[in-house]
């Protein structure tokens, strides 16, 4: 038996019968590694790859990698329409992408060097997703609805509220994931809060948890974010993961060690070892935290933040 099918076997073996559906980003990404740290300067000798990025889309195939039943509800350009569901099928999941005729595939062109990342994104396509654009039938039959990517999530708390209503009118559980700290400002902290009411998960990045609050320490943000959704899981990279619960203290999970090649869409991975394993034994919270960061430390060692096909 191959590789991926001695997974997929396993993964349902751990949670036979669940079903999830994530909504939001697709996107087309030119990943540049460099040595140029100044504007200006000229690197004949950097590693340019393209790659099908965006957070729903890296959260989809990393729990098709797992051997979960996945849907995945996204927007791409006309022109890239075949080659995005190709990719995602690959991955076991199943797409469900409409194209928009009048708008580009959205697009992020990420640059790393010695002393960071440098990221730059343009929506477009997954900038018009609305939550018409999710079949009622999929909502119906999912036992988890996972909604993320900041183009998703950009519109404004008016677009929030209508995709978490859409989630809520089916049975299953939603997790969300705030997906970038740029967002939530333009938002506003108390206006995107009072849009997710009725999340049951919250996914946010040390920058977003600092940012839903004002508070100045990851562990007080994990407690005041849990004043508005039951669970909130934090990632802090290195540090591992803050777990809240209401009337509980938070709760620090540690990071699995890896061998970093590549940050971009860890923390989408990390999403999907969590849900995999929460929808399955919603009580053990920090064995699933365990699980996201095993399945992150994986993430870590390739580019691109999808798992290899």
């Amino acid at each position: 038996m191959g590789a991926r099918a001695d997974r997929t076997v396993a993964g349902r073996r751990r949670g036979a019968g669940k079903r999830f559906l994530v909504v939001g980003d697709v996107l087309d990404g030119v990943l540049v590694q460099t040595t140029a740290a100044e504007p200006g300067d000229h690197d004949p000798a950097a590693v340019i790859r393209h790659r099908p990025v965006g957070a729903a889309g890296n959260t989809a195939t990393w729990l098709g990698w797992l051997g979960a039943e996945v849907d995945l509800v996204a927007r791409v350009g006309v022109d890239d329409l075949y080659r995005h569901e190709r990719a995602i099928e690959d991955a076991g999941v199943r797409p469900h992408i409409r194209y928009d005729a009048r708008t580009a595939t959205g697009a992020v062109v990420s640059v790393r060097n010695d002393t960071g990342r440098t990221a730059m994104s343009d929506p477009a396509a997954s900038g018009s997703l609305t939550a018409d654009d999710v079949p009622l039938d999929l909502v119906a039959r999912a036992d988890i609805v996972h909604l993320t990517g900041a183009a998703m999530l950009s519109g404004g708390a008016a677009r929030i509220t209508e995709f978490v209503a859409r989630a809520r009118s089916g049975p299953g559980r939603i997790t969300l994931d705030p997906s970038s700290a740029a967002v939530v400002r333009d938002i506003g902290a108390d206006a995107f809060l009072a849009a997710i009411d009725g999340v049951d998960v919250l996914f946010p990045g040390i920058d977003e948890a600092l940012a839903l609050t004002g508070a100045t320490d990851l562990h007080r943000a994990v407690r005041a974010l849990t004043e508005h959704v039951p669970l909130v899981v934090a990632t802090a990279g290195p540090d591992g993961v803050v777990v809240g619960r209401a009337g509980r203290s938070p709760q620090r999970v540690p990071a699995t060690p890896a061998t970093v090649v590549d940050t971009l869409g860890a923390g989408d991975a990390f999403a999907a070892g969590f849900i995999r394993a929460w929808a399955t034994d919603p009580v053990r919270v920090a064995a699933a935290a365990r699980e996201g960061t095993r399945v992150a430390a994986r993430a870590l060692g390739f580019v691109g933040g999808r798992p290899p096909v």
